[in-house]
């Protein structure tokens, strides 16, 4: 009885003692949800195939071979910047219990298991060790990881594509300060920019189109990097903890949803004005062929970025405005971690990738969708077939919630097109008799043919004199 009530009075300890976890923009590194990974297929896309990068992974016996790797790479790393490595090891260790608040408890204590410290006298020591040697080797993954040049990462190309998905898997991040602390001088800005150059092959990244417009504008961008980089070192000690990223995978997202230059703050307080205005308003949307029936037509914005969406009304037809999107053997894997992560329970964000994601899906039904965003250079498709490529924003999108806010403007703009019975019906009847020049020939010989008909009737009935 004794035993029971004391069981019982523990219960209710642990009931008023608990609290809502906080959401912070810095959330803790973390597993993905056990509602995400368990969905059907889903769980490979998840798991490091050769390299793991952290504590969540570091006892797959799968990965063996990576871990030979990471040694190699960490010793290049410590030979090429000539730094001491008890000197590095000891930046780690002097941290390591700031570092331990950047990993969430249930990944701490899988690693802090007896048969794991195997080899160790703590979880510190173990913890120090492992985050001294997969910072060094990410180090020069960021540095040298070049599909164009494997070279000085002594593995085949193959390898080389598995090893740099991997490091943008959300259960294989490692803390920024970790990269901090181990980067090979004081300039964290030049540890930023290797950064996002590494990033530059993962698709998200606008190709230079080399037009007129582009050479014009590229020299005025050199004079404004000279200012950006001037400005860079005057913020740089001033830096807040939103402008630094939480780990590589959270800058490809700050980068993937970096707005158009040619929007002022003042274009968004408009715009973030009109949603508020229009959120209680019905948003009525279809496919991709039901937007082509009703007279709006598609265009590519140049750029790759989510945020480059649009709408704009003419007088019987509109224009709908997406940004490119490359889609490859790498997309899904990319899409589902970056939603993975904005899913963390901790992450206070605005969904940004979900809510593409969720967009995309509701213009993309079938093969067919995927065929006009291909005719207008929008998607470009590198993984197979129209109908795989519909599957897969299918599947990426199940379950999601995205942010009711986010592409409402363009929604409701869609939704006021479709309102106007008069524009829809002309656009109707141009798409249905008027989709290929072939049925406009035949339009134009049969309307010659009446007039010329016409004529000849009227003077067989009125004759000159």
């Amino acid at each position: 009885m004794m035993t029971s009530q004391i069981t019982l009075e523990q219960k209710f300890k642990k009931l008023l003692n608990s609290k809502p976890a906080p959401q912070i923009s810095r959330p803790k590194i973390q597993r993905v949800a056990e509602y995400l990974r368990k969905r059907e297929n889903l769980e490979k896309h998840y798991t490091p195939k050769l390299v793991s990068i952290g504590p969540i992974h570091h006892e797959n016996a799968n990965l063996n071979l990576g871990e030979k790797y990471k040694l190699m790479w960490a010793a290049q790393y410590i030979e090429n910047t000539k730094l001491n490595p008890q000197n590095l090891h000891k930046k780690i260790a002097d941290k390591i219990v700031e570092l331990k608040g950047h990993f969430a408890d249930d990944v701490l204590a899988l690693t802090g298991t007896k048969e794991s410290l195997e080899g160790f006298t703590s979880l510190e020591e173990k913890l120090s060790w492992m985050l001294f040697v997969d910072g060094c080797s990410l180090l020069h993954i960021l540095e040298h990881a070049d599909l164009r040049k494997p070279e000085p990462m002594h593995i085949k190309v193959d390898q080389l594509v598995l090893v740099m998905m991997d490091t943008l898997l959300l259960e294989n991040q490692l803390p920024y300060l970790v990269l901090k602390l181990l980067w090979k001088n004081d300039n964290e800005a030049e540890l930023k920019e290797t950064m996002k150059e590494f990033l530059k092959c993962h698709h998200w990244a606008t190709p230079e189109k080399k037009t007129w417009r582009s050479r014009i504008q590229g020299h005025f961008e050199v004079h404004n990097q000279k200012k950006e980089q001037h400005r860079i070192s005057i913020q740089n000690e001033t830096e807040t903890e939103t402008d630094v990223p939480t780990h590589l995978l959270d800058l490809q997202r700050k980068i993937i949803l970096t707005k158009s230059s040619s929007k002022t703050k003042g274009d968004e307080a408009n715009d973030e004005n009109q949603s508020q205005k229009n959120s209680e308003e019905l948003m009525t949307y279809r496919n991709i062929q039901d937007l082509r029936a009703a007279g709006i037509k598609l265009k590519s914005s140049e750029t790759r970025r989510p945020t480059d969406v649009g709408f704009s009304e003419g007088w019987l037809a509109a224009k709908l405005t997406l940004p490119e999107i490359v889609v490859d053997d790498t997309t899904k894997s990319t899409f589902l971690n970056l939603i993975a992560y904005e899913m963390c329970p901790d992450f206070k964000n605005d969904y940004g990738i979900c809510s593409f994601a969720a967009f995309m899906d509701s213009l993309i039904d079938h093969p067919e969708d995927v065929k006009e965003l291909r005719s207008k250079g929008i998607l470009l498709n590198s993984l197979g077939s129209d109908e795989e490529v519909a599957d897969l924003f299918n599947v990426i999108s199940t379950d999601l919630v995205p942010n009711p806010l986010t592409y409402l403007e363009v929604r409701a703009k869609i939704h006021k097109h479709y309102s106007n019975k008069c524009k829809t019906w002309i656009a109707l009847g141009i798409h249905t008799y008027f989709n290929n020049p072939w049925a406009f020939i035949a339009f134009l010989a049969a309307f010659i043919a009446l007039a010329l008909t016409f004529i000849k009737t009227w003077f067989a009935i009125n004759p000159a004199s």
